[in-house]
């Protein structure tokens, strides 16, 4: 059972991505799901079942996307490093803060 819901929830959280990306356009959506990955990966820290974690864990996983994070880093770098640099700068600092703001809760 616990595989269903890791699976139900993961695929839930791949198509949200999908189209946040396809909303806000691909840096904007990428920033916009680390965000909401990372709060909600701070509110998942207080779960005392090991099941539920797994299946958070595996709903948030499929939701953030470090290698998309990775590739607009690049991409933009070889525009211009300032703008690289301000994106990633941001998308850590919100993530943290988001997590932070989510384990005061």
């Amino acid at each position: 059972m616990i595989v269903l819901a890791f699976l139900a929830i993961a695929a839930v959280g791949s198509f949200i991505r999908w189209k946040t990306s396809i909303f806000f356009g691909i840096y904007k959506g990428t920033l916009i799901v680390n965000i909401i990955g990372s709060f909600c990966l701070g509110l998942s820290i207080e779960l005392n079942d090991p099941e539920l974690t797994l299946v958070c864990i595996g709903g948030l996983g499929s939701l953030t996307t470090f290698s998309t994070f990775c590739a607009n880093i690049d991409f933009l770098s070889k525009k211009n490093y300032r703008s690289s640099f301000i994106y990633s700068l941001l998308t850590v600092t919100l993530g943290v803060l988001a997590a932070t703001v989510a384990l005061n809760i």
